[in-house]
């Protein structure tokens, strides 16, 4: 999900725009990961899993279609290939048999949420945490939802709850992260964003939000050190070059 439906400064070089983190990652049941856990970089091989993942549950799902296992697998399986308009059926029928599964509540409100359906998404997330209060995961979504929606304080709040079940984690620091930088409070920002690089779950696009945040403050020398970490010296240049030009430094 991106902030204000649009990537925070576009930083053409390397292998991807910075962006915000998802606020609506949805991690498959157990039972898909030891079915199917596409591994490939191939975009074909991953398109293919994808349609098998969806075979699977699909037949999952008719076999037994009050299973809260299958719905939620059937819907994210659904949703992973765009048929967004199926998954988000199947959640409704789903949350209509499991009206407090908060698992499946809290599917339906990615599945929204995905679709661009913020309003509807940010309720349903807000119903599964009735029934889930310390679940880190809801709090980290619904601060990513109070965020598209430019509630930066409301988000914030979301954050720092989710900090609380869940310390130093790298997903949560990121996000609020973000909203700092988009606050223009790159202060704060560096400081969670720095705290999200030093886990060692740390992903390079993580880096690179806070090689973004030090940039910005003209901190270069720092900045490229975290670039060349994941790029190569060309692309890490066009980087500084591409930051430099939006503090006006010529």
């Amino acid at each position: 999900m991106f902030l204000n439906n649009k990537p925070l400064y576009k930083i053409f070089a390397g292998s991807c725009f910075l962006l915000i983190a998802s606020c609506a990652s949805v991690s498959a049941p157990t039972n898909a990961n030891k079915q199917f856990n596409p591994s490939s970089n191939n975009a074909i091989d991953q398109q293919a899993n994808a349609f098998r993942n969806v075979q699977f549950w699909g037949k999952a799902y008719e076999a037994d279609k009050k299973s809260s296992i299958n719905i939620i697998g059937y819907a994210k399986a659904l949703s992973g290939i765009g048929s967004q308009d199926r998954a988000i059926k199947i959640l409704e029928i789903g949350s209509l048999e499991h009206p407090k599964d908060s698992a499946i509540l809290r599917t339906y409100g990615n599945v929204l949420a995905k679709k661009g359906l913020v309003g509807p998404a940010l309720r349903k997330l807000q119903t599964a945490l009735k029934y889930s209060p310390n679940n880190w995961r809801l709090y980290n979504e619904i601060g990513g939802l109070h965020s598209k929606l430019s509630e930066h304080l409301l988000a914030r709040d979301s954050f720092k709850r989710a900090l609380k079940i869940s310390p130093n984690n790298a997903s949560i620091h990121t996000n609020m992260g973000l909203s700092y930088l988009l606050s223009k409070n790159l202060n704060l920002a560096e400081h969670h964003l720095s705290i999200a690089v030093s886990q060692p779950n740390a992903t390079s696009r993580m880096r690179g939000n806070y090689a973004l945040a030090l940039g910005l403050q003209g901190k270069y020398k720092q900045a490229r050190k975290v670039f060349l970490q994941d790029m190569t010296l060309a692309q890490t240049e066009a980087n500084i070059f591409n930051l430099k030009k939006i503090n006006g430094v010529k």
